[in-house]
């Protein structure tokens, strides 16, 4: 049986930032990836039809605010491109509302977002009266069907699940990380230049001999030297675990840990993300970017070598391959001068074993369970973008939450210290 002083499971963001730290701080770490491949949710792939790679999980970067996110890419030697729309593109979108209504909801809740620390692992204690769901939250509002159209699209955007799923504290969680509802809902993104998985594989280049792929984890125990690991062919004993796997698997895990019964409420059931992302070959006679709701609710392109790749997403309902139908129609609809080629490209994330979801969304009442279990104290810590103090979802979360379960750890290791997660 094979040993080592820390495993680290899963080789997305988090499990490979975790993993650099521990081995730079000399420390004999081993990665466990059950996939082909590193990166979990950040996947690029070479788009033939158009020319181009694509990304088909997440994409997106906002440098102003992603700055651990921009640091890591600097290191590597990796740049990101601006999103900027075609000075010939043709935009279609849900206006920013100017309406009173509408601007005074937003208002009314940037004010309650002011008063939110994204850092301090009790944020949603004060925001019990808003922990509902979207929809519940817009039924007493007297807004305009294309005001809360808009609503919805740019809370999808950010939430990736359907507006009667997720909790309205999350889009107060993101106004306050980005400062305001305008700067979460129009902040300057970027892509990374290669796409978002370049920077997995930059990492795991540097973990050389210390990743293992194709290791897929069945159970993680405590025993009283340590944890044990057990896949189907192999079992891995280590003095301390970091698990950095999607909360929507672990319920597939045998965990003999001692965790808390709210997050242990959060793996059963797990959360609301259900986001489908899709991309196809197209013609155009310019380029196009749109928004709108419940269909196609982003619509933007990528100019290939060969022709361009347009995108959607939508709430993958009632599951990935009929939202995207739909989306497609949508597409067609709303931008008639474009011309799909037959080509399309899409990875289901719901079904993916790995993943069983898209980026997190919590329900109402599982914010405590998150931060709960984000808290978990070694030998057998917790990490990742759905365990992140003030990103979760995001790639930069994914990077904050690594590297703080790395210094976690080390602090156990050196000083015995037993300290909650604080990233």
């Amino acid at each position: 049986m094979e040993t080592c002083e820390v495993a680290v499971l899963g080789a997305g963001l988090a499990g490979l930032c975790a993993a650099r730290d521990l081995q730079e701080a000399n420390v004999n770490v081993v990665l466990l990836e059950g996939r082909d491949r590193v990166g979990g949710r950040t996947w690029s792939k070479s788009f033939d039809a158009p020319g181009c790679i694509v990304d088909l999980g997440a994409e997106w970067v906002a440098p102003q605010h992603h700055t651990a996110l921009v640091k890591e890419l600097t290191r590597y030697g990796l740049g990101l491109e601006l999103n900027e729309v075609a000075s010939d593109a043709t935009v279609q979108t849900l206006s920013r509302s100017e309406t009173s209504a509408f601007t005074s909801l937003l208002s009314r809740l940037d004010k309650i977002a002011q008063t939110v620390n994204v850092r301090d692992p009790a944020w949603y204690r004060s925001l019990d009266s808003f922990d509902l769901p979207v929809t519940e939250y817009l039924e007493d509002l007297d807004l305009e069907p294309e005001d809360e159209s808009l609503l919805l699209a740019n809370g999808f955007a950010l939430q990736g699940a359907g507006p009667a799923q997720y909790s309205l504290i999350n889009l107060l969680h993101e106004f306050a990380s980005f400062g305001s509802s305008e700067e979460a809902f129009y902040a300057a993104e970027c892509r990374i230049e290669g796409g978002a998985q370049a920077l997995s594989i930059a990492l795991a280049e540097v973990l050389g001999a210390r990743l293992r792929l194709n290791w897929r984890v069945d159970s993680v125990s405590q025993t009283d030297s340590g944890l044990m690991i057990q896949g189907p062919s192999a079992q891995l004993h280590a003095q301390q675990v970091v698990i950095a796997l999607p909360v929507n698997v672990m319920r597939d895990l045998t965990l003999d840990l001692p965790l808390p019964q709210a997050s242990l409420s959060v793996i059963a059931r797990g959360h609301v993300g259900r986001a489908a992302k899709g991309w196809a070959g197209a013609t155009m006679p310019n380029s196009v970017e749109s928004t709108g709701w419940p269909n196609a609710v982003e619509v933007y392109c990528r100019e290939g070598s060969r022709s361009r790749a347009v995108c959607t997403f939508a709430v993958a309902a009632p599951n990935h391959e009929q939202a995207l139908k739909n989306s497609w129609a949508a597409v067609s609809q709303r931008h008639p001068e474009v011309t799909l080629t037959g080509e399309f490209l899409s990875h289901d994330w719901l079904s993916d074993p790995f993943a069983k979801g898209s980026w997190l969304s919590a329900a109402p009442g599982q914010s405590s369970g998150l931060h709960q279990l984000a808290d978990a104290p070694p030998p057998c810590v917790f990490a990742g973008g759905d365990l992140s103090r003030g990103w979760y979802g995001w790639m930069e979360g994914a990077v904050t939450s690594g590297a703080d379960a790395a210094s976690r750890i080390l602090a156990y290791r050196e000083r015995g210290e037993k300290l909650p997660a604080s990233a």
